[in-house]
């Protein structure tokens, strides 16, 4: 095995939206970056190519008052996000996506309020290969050009396997590359963004679900957790590791790649009810698909879940986002069962009967009652209304926990410096997008939105390391 050694100011592992941010702003800021990308190919996947594109900030639009911001991520997420990390995206949204647009990249605006910038052209519909020259795709070949012009590099096919510290503030990172070879970079600063940990079994089966093969993975497919470990190597720690954003799909998924990473069965199964097969409720449905998503992955058989819906809910709600079911799932054969009566679809989707029927008939009472707050679980109206399930035909949509990133991982300040295990920054390496933690999760599994997250993360990242890095050369 050969090696060699280069120098740069910055090290970035990881060129999704996160990477490629930090590095952009560090070069403008007059460092001299490199990213390292695991994959070899031109337009390696990550979850950036298949994003929908919308920047919001907790569901709300980033134009909205910092206080608004800040109290909506508090209040989705349960308290759970650290307050220096809710005030850094909260004070930022709008100003790094005003700096994106200075770049050239561009949005469009859509009908609802926090589809205030949606990268263009749009990518709400986009299964197989329907992101190439879309937004997310466009965002990164454009973030790209901007490295490339300031003098900076990316480096495809360096998957990063070990960072040691060496004397004098320095890093050394290993990267293994094509035909056997391995090189060596030295920097003071090195930023982890490589986008979580949903791809490592292991680690998903320690704090995610028992049953990593009956979750489908919604998401480029190329986070193994290195960050995390090579984190851990150095000392970080890490937090909130029992989350992750992602949505309700059709469990023929599995099989069928029209039906992901869309169309989403949140909407049906958050107005109506989720039940196991054997016809009980286990979660309340008014904290919204992400939250069942994380529900249904906890499950001792995280595929045994159905959503149930009436003809109203299937109506009015089944299409009721771009991304909603109806009729998408239908023609694109998603598996469904309907019946004229509860009894007929508890037979058709063989699920307990007799349950059944009871879990519905205390469902709709309870809401006849204003009593849905002594359910067991409680029901609730946190992210959507609800509504009885009365009006025939029935409905029952076999669903399946897909899972796009995690919402956990390494533990980070507001500077996006890794904190040690005893709970001091290390010096020079940095934790940007989807692989940290402390932000998104809590027991509401709050979202922020993973691009205005990863955007805000990366370019604090670089002011605060080319801050300190002309100050120490003074």
């Amino acid at each position: 095995m050969s090696s060699s050694s280069l120098v740069y100011d910055v090290v970035v592992i990881g060129g999704g939206i996160s990477g490629l941010v930090t590095a952009v702003r560090a070069a403008q800021l007059n460092l001299c970056v490199v990213v390292l990308e695991q994959s070899i190919d031109e337009e390696y996947m990550c979850n950036s190519r298949l994003t929908s594109g919308v920047f919001h900030c907790a569901l709300n639009p980033p134009s909205d008052s910092i206080q608004n911001l800040f109290s909506k991520i508090k209040k989705d997420t349960n308290e759970f996000a650290s307050e220096e990390l809710a005030e850094l995206i909260s004070q930022n949204a709008l100003s790094v996506i005003r700096w994106l647009q200075t770049l050239g990249v561009r949005f469009i605006k859509g009908a609802q309020s926090y589809y205030e910038f949606i990268l263009s052209p749009p990518t709400l519909h986009h299964q197989k290969e329907g992101w190439r020259n879309k937004g997310g795709d466009n965002l990164l070949k454009r973030l790209e050009g901007h490295l490339l012009k300031a003098g900076s590099c990316i480096k495809r096919g360096h998957r990063t396997i070990n960072i040691k510290a060496r004397v004098g503030n320095q890093f050394e990172v290993f990267c293994q590359v094509p035909v056997g070879k391995e090189i060596s970079i030295k920097t003071k600063n090195v930023v982890i963004a490589d986008g979580g940990f949903q791809n490592n079994i292991e680690l998903i089966s320690e704090s995610i679900t028992p049953s990593p093969d009956k979750v489908f993975q919604r998401n480029g497919r190329s986070a193994y957790g290195d960050g995390i470990l090579l984190s851990r190597s150095l000392g970080g720690d890490v937090t909130g590791l029992d989350g992750f954003y992602g949505h309700l799909l059709s469990i023929d998924c599995f099989v069928n790649d029209a039906l992901w990473p869309n169309p989403w069965l949140d909407a049906i199964a958050s107005s109506g009810i989720l039940v196991t097969k054997e016809g009980i409720r286990f979660a309340d449905e008014g904290n919204g698909g992400i939250f069942l998503a994380n529900q249904v992955a906890k499950l001792e058989d995280p595929l045994s879940c159905f959503a149930i819906a009436d003809e109203k809910i299937w109506t009015d709600r089944g299409n009721l986002t771009m991304q909603g079911p109806n009729p998408k799932l239908i023609e694109s054969g998603g598996t469904y069962y309907v019946g004229a009566t509860i009894q007929e679809l508890a037979v058709r989707a063989n699920i307990n009967e007799s349950n059944l029927s009871k879990t519905v008939c205390k469902y709709n009472n309870s809401i006849e009652k204003n009593e849905v707050h002594l359910l067991t679980p409680i029901r609730t109206r946190n992210k959507g209304p609800y509504f009885p399930i009365m009006r025939p035909p029935y409905y029952a949509f076999p669903v399946c926990a897909g899972i796009t990133y995690t919402m956990g991982g390494i533990k980070t300040n507001q500077f996006m410096q890794v904190i040690s295990v005893t709970d001091e920054p290390i010096r020079g390496l940095f934790a940007v997008g989807a692989c940290t933690g402390g932000l998104e999760g809590g027991t509401n599994i709050g979202y922020v939105g993973g691009l205005i997250k990863s955007s805000v993360m990366g370019f604090k990242a670089a002011d605060f390391i080319a801050q300190n890095t002309h100050q120490n050369n003074l």
